[in-house]
């Protein structure tokens, strides 16, 4: 295939196939095993290609936004920047089908006044030189990836451009290239290439874990914190590249930010969450704590020594006995398994005392002593 350096031509649609290398797709499947049909249903589903699918049958299509393409060993366009409107297009004029049968994609299909057959395309000579644009569009300009796809792009960046560099030189050609700052960019890499291992090892078989459920944020922003990079066995959140990581303390990390429950509830909750865990992975015994019970809340109590440990139990206890207390006025009726959870609840207050007493009287003895 002849290609004339960033030409501008009509293409027929049916000669433009997407990217294998998308960095949005990469993120569920492997570089060159994007099954178009799947990229559909995502599109359809997650990204409301058919708002665009109707904008275009009202319309017709811009001839401003031209699609960057390159040219492929198949004799067809690679569409590089463009894929979201590829797909609106090939549905529209019928080349696709979603596997779903959507209501709303007929509707716009049979109503449309404009079927595009061919459409403005920027033709490069390569992939390469398409991708240094890409990272201005999506990652600090108009068009925001999410960032586990900025991630993948900065790879990507890394590995095609400046693969030859230092570490340190590349992170700071990596930030210039994308307008942002080396720790970010470092952050990034780190995270890819802990989820990539984790991925490697199959999640450690953690239960209902695949690499499209997580949130590659959440681990971003967990790994900023110091404690929770320490703990899976790296010295902080910008080294990048590393040998391996600590398998069982990395399985803990994966399954407490990501594996859900039967409510879909994970360990962690919420983001803002991240700094009490932080804290909890410091401490052996929050730790342990966190592992028996799978409560962050309880976990992060036991951070502060085993005494405040004690007392807050101790406080958390009393308010709910006192709300327990309130709430009898309320009540019609109670049935017998209530005296018998107030008989435990008497029972263990006593050992409790008594225990409490003992330490206390030992105290004392060793100090007069």
């Amino acid at each position: 295939m002849m290609v004339i350096k960033n030409q501008v031509r009509n293409i027929n649609i049916c000669d433009l196939t997407f990217d294998p290398e998308n960095p949005r797709f990469s993120m569920v499947y492997n570089d060159t095993t994007q099954p178009v049909d799947e990229i559909i249903e995502r599109m359809v589903r997650l990204e409301n290609v058919q708002e665009l699918m109707g904008s275009i049958s009202e319309q017709g299509y811009f001839d401003g936004e031209p699609l960057l393409v390159c040219g492929s060993d198949a004799g067809k366009f690679i569409v590089v920047e463009g894929n979201r409107r590829l797909a609106a297009l090939k549905l529209l004029n019928g080349e696709l089908t979603p596997s779903t049968k959507l209501p709303s994609i007929k509707n716009i299909i049979d109503e449309a006044k404009h079927k595009p057959l061919f459409v403005p395309c920027i033709v490069f000579l390569n992939r390469k030189e398409i991708l240094r644009y890409l990272g201005y569009r999506h990652i600090t300009g108009p068009k925001k990836w999410d960032s586990l796809s900025k991630a993948i792009y900065i790879k990507q960046l890394r590995d095609i451009f400046f693969s030859n560099l230092d570490l340190d030189e590349q992170l700071r050609s990596l930030a210039k290239e994308i307008g942002s700052r080396k720790d970010y960019v470092a952050k990034m890499l780190t995270s890819l290439n802990v989820l990539n291992y984790v991925e490697e090892k199959d999640f450690f078989g953690i239960y209902n874990i695949k690499k499209e459920n997580v949130d590659f944020s959440i681990l971003t922003t967990a790994l900023s914190y110091t404690n929770i990079a320490n703990y899976i066995g790296l010295e902080n959140a910008s080294v990048v590249d590393f040998g391996k990581l600590d398998e069982n303390k990395s399985k803990d990390i994966f399954a407490w930010l990501f594996s859900q429950n039967q409510n879909g509830e994970t360990v962690l909750g919420e983001s803002r969450q991240l700094s009490k865990l932080a804290a909890v992975v410091s401490n052996e015994l929050a730790v342990e704590r966190l592992k028996k019970e799978q409560n962050l809340s309880e976990a992060y109590i036991f951070t502060e020594g085993p005494e405040n440990a004690f007392i807050k139990s101790l406080e958390i206890s009393l308010k709910n006995l006192r709300n327990a207390y309130e709430m009898v006025p309320t009540l019609e009726k109670v049935n017998d398994g209530v005296i018998e959870l107030l008989s435990k609840i008497d029972g263990l207050n006593y050992d409790l005392t008594n225990s409490v007493n003992r330490i206390i009287r030992n105290n004392k003895r060793d100090i007069n002593e």
